[in-house]
C-alpha cells in the first residue's frame, strides 16, 4: 500500500499554487533569481527611457534656441538703417526719402527677399497727428512699398498694401534713414527684435 496521499487536481484558480507546492526548492530559487533579474530589467529599461526623454528634450530646447538666434539675426539685418541725404525744400526731402525706399525695395525683388513688383511708395507722418503739422526739425514717417492697389468701393476709401517701412528725416540737415519693418505674423511684440533708433524706433 503506498504511503503517498493522494491530492485531486484543484480547481483552475487554485492551480498555481498546487504546481508551486509541488515544486523543488532549487526550482524555486531559480524562479525566485529569474524574478529578481526581470524587476531589475524593467526599472533599467525605465531610468533608461527617462534620460532618453530627458536628452531629447535638451536637444529639441537646444535646436529652438537656435532657430530663435536665426530669426533674430535675419529679422536685424533686415531692419538694418539704410542712411541717405536728400536736398532742397522739405517736400523735396520727403521725395528724396521715397525714392531712396523705392530703389532699397526693388532692389531687394531682385535678390528675391520681397515679393514684388513695387509700384510705387507711400508715406505719411508717424504717429499720425489730426490738425496742421508742426514745423519739427526731424520726422519719423510710416512707408509702404505698394505692391498692390486697393481700389475705391462705394462708400469707402481707396488703399495699398505692400511692405513696411519706418524712416526719420532731419530737416536741418537733409539726412535721413530708413528701415525696412519685418513683418511678424506673430502678434506678440519680440522685445529682440525692434525698429532701429535711427528709424524713429
Amino acid at each position: 500500500m503506498s504511503s503517498d496521499r493522494y491530492e485531486p487536481l484543484p480547481s483552475f484558480l487554485e492551480l498555481p499554487g498546487w504546481l508551486w507546492r509541488r515544486t523543488s526548492t532549487a526550482l524555486k530559487l531559480g524562479v525566485g533569481v529569474a524574478a529578481v533579474v526581470l524587476a531589475a530589467g524593467v526599472v533599467a529599461i525605465a531610468v533608461s527611457s527617462h534620460r532618453d526623454a530627458k536628452r531629447l528634450s535638451e536637444v529639441d530646447a537646444q535646436r529652438a534656441a537656435a532657430v530663435h538666434r536665426e530669426e533674430v539675426a535675419k529679422t536685424r539685418a533686415e531692419q538694418k538703417p539704410r542712411l541717405g541725404h536728400s536736398h532742397g525744400t522739405r517736400t523735396a526731402m520727403a521725395a528724396g526719402l521715397s525714392d531712396a525706399i523705392l530703389a532699397d525695395a526693388r532692389a531687394r525683388v531682385r535678390r528675391g527677399a520681397l515679393k514684388g513688383p513695387i509700384l510705387r511708395v507711400a508715406c505719411e507722418r508717424f504717429p499720425k497727428t489730426v490738425g496742421p503739422l508742426p514745423r519739427e526739425r526731424d520726422r519719423r514717417y510710416a512707408c509702404v512699398a505698394v505692391t498692390a492697389e486697393i481700389a475705391r468701393s462705394q462708400g469707402g476709401e481707396a488703399g495699398a498694401i505692400g511692405h513696411p517701412y519706418r524712416a526719420r528725416i532731419d530737416f536741418s540737415t537733409g539726412r535721413f534713414a530708413f528701415c525696412k519693418i519685418s513683418a511678424r505674423l506673430d502678434p506678440v511684440k519680440n522685445p529682440e527684435v525692434t525698429t532701429p533708433k535711427a528709424c524713429g524706433g
